[in-house]
């Protein structure tokens, strides 16, 4: 298996024998790359399949005319396209890139690769900070031209610490509260009253008053938010809390019965209670959510116009759809499937905690059996909506966030 461009860690035993049946099924949906020498680029797993399994021809397609630099390049944009890596996992590739063209821009050598120059700046300094890679004077931007590395201003001598203060169930503001409610107040009166274009000029003075009272918001948010975990973590079970949450994810044990599905194409029942639609309606969603809150709702594609309807009713707006891709083909009457939704929607104005976040992501299916969602959505969640976090109908306890209503 070992190969120049074999760039990632080999599969686990389990995510091997996965892969193996599913070629034994379905034979090889992806093709194995190959340079003009015959040295394989990608596939180096697909390929050990087919050979076990006496496979005599599999798609291939043949890559020419590229440099070594190229052809690893090539590899690990492929399988960080692919795979769905950890963070760990991610560094690890840009490392591999930055190792076989140190010479490259961030900006060239992220376009390559298919991830954020910021991302790929990040691992440089590492590299350049312990010395696996030498630290430059010069990269080679896109246009194949030299030019002399931007180099970042120093960053201010960091400010001494401060004692540390009694614990208490709020947050600090970071201006004085003077100064914010005169901002805020000053931003309200432009908003309300002043022409759009006196709104432009002020927009563009050095004091940006709009920016300033979307900061007093949030920072309203975060002490509210500091306030609900602290009755969370000191409550009792979640029909007696009275904290609301910012974050809900909701896995509904949807009923078959309702879209007439029921034991068709012989598929097994779950092994949990099912709840019909008009009692998942009721759910104290609203009750349970804070005044700015994200709400992640897990649906199947037959179900997505109830899953709008149950938005509506819960006072969220839906604002986009996340789509879980499967490794391997479930049922289906017509197509067969291979991936689920989730819905995302937002009651007031909480916006993401980052800007990078895309609406597809590859993952096994969870260790719970039927139905289980898997393990690395949770952290994506984590990374996209703040706390504290509530999960309706969870079938498994996670650290830091709150479990209702788990299934029969």
């Amino acid at each position: 298996m070992g190969s120049l461009f074999q760039v990632m860690p080999p599969l686990s035993a389990e995510e091997y024998a996965e892969l193996k049946a599913d070629i034994q099924a379905r034979g090889v949906m992806v093709p194995i790359e190959y340079d003009e020498a015959g040295a394989v680029l990608d596939g180096h797993h697909r390929l050990k399949a087919c050979q076990e399994l006496g496979l005599k021809e599999w798609p291939s397609v043949v890559r020419l005319g590229m440099d070594e630099q190229a052809k690893t390049l090539h590899a690990i944009k492929l399988n960080c396209a692919r795979r769905h890596l950890t963070t760990a996992g991610k560094q690890a590739a840009i490392q591999k890139a930055l190792q076989a063209a140190p010479e490259k821009s961030d900006r060239q050598l992220a376009k390559a690769i298919g991830v954020s120059h910021h991302t790929v700046k990040a691992q440089r300094d590492e590299l350049e900070g312990t010395g696996q890679i030498a630290q430059l004077n010069r990269t080679v931007g896109a246009d194949g031209k030299e030019r002399p590395r931007q180099v970042e201003r120093k960053a201010p001598e960091p400010e001494p610490e401060l004692p540390m203060l009694p614990a208490r169930p709020i947050s600090i503001p970071v201006a004085k509260p003077g100064q914010v409610a005169k901002v805020a107040a000053q931003a309200q009166a432009v908003i309300e009253q002043a022409a759009p274009e006196t709104v432009a000029k002020l927009a563009a003075n050095d004091i940006n008053l709009v920016q300033a009272q979307r900061e007093v918001k949030e920072q309203a948010r975060e002490q509210r938010r500091e306030e609900n975990r602290v009755i969370v973590q000191n409550a009792a079970p979640l029909a007696d809390v009275s904290a609301r949450f910012a974050t809900i994810v909701i896995d509904p044990p949807w009923d078959w019965g309702d879209e007439g599905d029921v034991d068709q194409m012989g598929r097994a029942r779950p092994d949990y209670a099912t709840m019909p639609y008009e009692k998942l309606l009721a759910l104290p969603v609203a009750d349970k959510a804070d005044t700015d809150c994200h709400l992640y709702l897990w649906i199947t594609n037959r179900s997505l116009p109830k899953g709008f309807a149950l938005l509506e009713a819960w006072g969220f707006r839906y604002i986009t759809c996340l789509t879980w891709v499967k490794p391997h083909f479930g049922l289906g009457n017509y197509f067969r499937g291979m991936s689920e939704q989730v819905l995302f929607g937002v009651k007031g104005s909480q916006p993401l905690k980052r800007k990078d976040a895309g609406t597809v992501f590859h993952a096994s299916r969870g260790p719970g059996g039927h139905s289980s969602k898997p393990v690395e959505f949770y952290d994506f969640v984590e990374s996209c909506s703040p706390g504290p976090y509530l999960e309706m109908f969870s079938r498994t306890a996670r650290e830091d966030w709150t479990a209702w209503g788990e299934p029969a």
